[in-house]
């Protein structure tokens, strides 16, 4: 069955009381169950896992009608391929374990201010203007923040007047084990447990470049699929910080055996890095100046987003446990209201959200989007 057809017959099973919801009663979660599963091929080892993932389904079905119900239509959210996980399972499996943001050198920061920061547009949007990669998908590992960093070096690449390269995430998830050398004692790159853009940057300024997607593909997120691999933590793996990494691994899966710096991307090597001013108008403009930047926030509560301006009742300005990417800004105005928000980009498929991105309300530090805003600097 086609997907539209599968969204329309579980819309179909909704009932309108003020807000749209979704049907809670016995028979109707049953079905939209069933079609869930066909919609994202999803398939259960036996019974009684089946069972165990419906009673998640529909505990979730509830939890999406009181999101929809307390935000009041200003954010919408949904089924999506995240329906038979609960929060505890998607915070472990997709998300990383939650952190402080870590507080930089005042060195690090760009110093100077840009010449937009006095006039900002009302909007902008650097997928509009051709310099953003197609958004990707992570899979069931937390590698967020290998994702954000190559897209932040993607759309650097671009900007030097380059053409559109989709850069290997894999090869940072499987050979970066940078931790951190200064302060911050309690960060380190985990590979399929999570990491930082700030030292992934450094491990590539060290690996001396980075292949492309289609030379070295991305594998340990695709959940058993075909081309799934069992990788081996990177040379370095920081036990103490990341804990036990998995118990068994694949040597040919291992970086040292499919790395080939030869196949490194001629003229790409990252020289240095530097960090954004929380301040959101200066973040807005830099932005425009600088293109794409890597941003860290606290995602909890967006597990089941569909569409509009993300403001969520409960959220940490201080917790992060996600990377993305930070494309554009706007307004969403109406008769009552003007929400001004960020356009993100995400790593979980363009069937999540509004098509892979998500936006998300600017200018109060929500969920701690403008605490961790940062950029590699690649060799002109």
């Amino acid at each position: 069955m086609e997907r539209g057809c599968l969204h329309f017959l579980i819309y179909a099973a909704l009932i309108s009381i003020g807000l749209a919801r979704y049907a809670e009663d016995e028979d109707s979660t049953r079905h939209m169950f069933r079609l869930w599963c066909q919609e994202y091929k999803v398939f259960y080892k036996s019974h009684t896992m089946m069972e165990e993932k419906y009673a998640v389904f529909h505990s979730n079905i509830k939890h999406i009608n009181w999101l929809n119900d307390v935000h009041g239509g200003d954010t919408e959210f949904g089924l999506n391929q995240f329906a038979d996980l609960s929060p505890e399972e998607f915070s472990s499996k997709i998300l990383m374990p939650r952190r402080p943001a870590p507080v930089f050198e005042s060195t690090r920061y760009i110093r100077g201010m840009s010449s937009n920061f006095m006039d900002l547009p009302d909007s902008f949007d650097w997928v509009d203007k051709g310099r953003v990669t197609p958004v990707k998908d992570q899979g069931d590992v937390g590698t967020c923040w290998a994702f954000s960093t190559v897209e932040n070096i993607e759309g650097q690449w671009i900007q030097e007047g380059h053409p559109m390269t989709n850069l290997s995430v894999e090869q940072v998830v499987d050979c970066d084990s940078m931790f951190d050398h200064g302060g911050n004692t309690t960060n380190a790159d985990c590979g399929v447990f999570g990491g930082w853009p700030y030292l992934a940057y450094q491990y590539v300024m060290k690996a001396g470049g980075l292949e492309t997607w289609e030379d070295y593909g991305y594998c340990c997120g695709l959940g058993g699929k075909p081309g799934t691999c069992s990788i081996c933590p990177a040379a370095g793996y920081n036990w103490t910080l990341c804990g036990q990494p998995t118990w068994f691994c694949n040597m040919t899966q291992s970086c040292a055996a499919k790395i080939d710096p030869k196949k490194f991307v001629p003229g790409l090597k990252v020289v240095d890095w530097r960090a954004v001013d929380q301040n959101e108008t200066v973040i807005a403009s830099q932005l425009m100046e600088i293109g794409p930047l890597s941003v860290a926030m606290d995602a909890t509560m967006l597990q089941f987003y569909k569409k509009g301006v993300f403001n969520p009742v409960f959220c940490s300005k201080t917790a992060l446990d996600h990377a993305i990417l930070l494309v554009g800004f706007g307004t969403e105005k109406d008769l009552f209201s003007s929400k001004p928000y960020w356009k993100v980009k995400n790593s979980w498929g363009t069937k999540w959200g509004e098509n892979g991105y998500f936006r998300m309300a600017r200018g109060a530090g929500i969920c701690g989007i403008n605490t961790q805003v940062t950029t590699a600097v690649l060799q002109k």
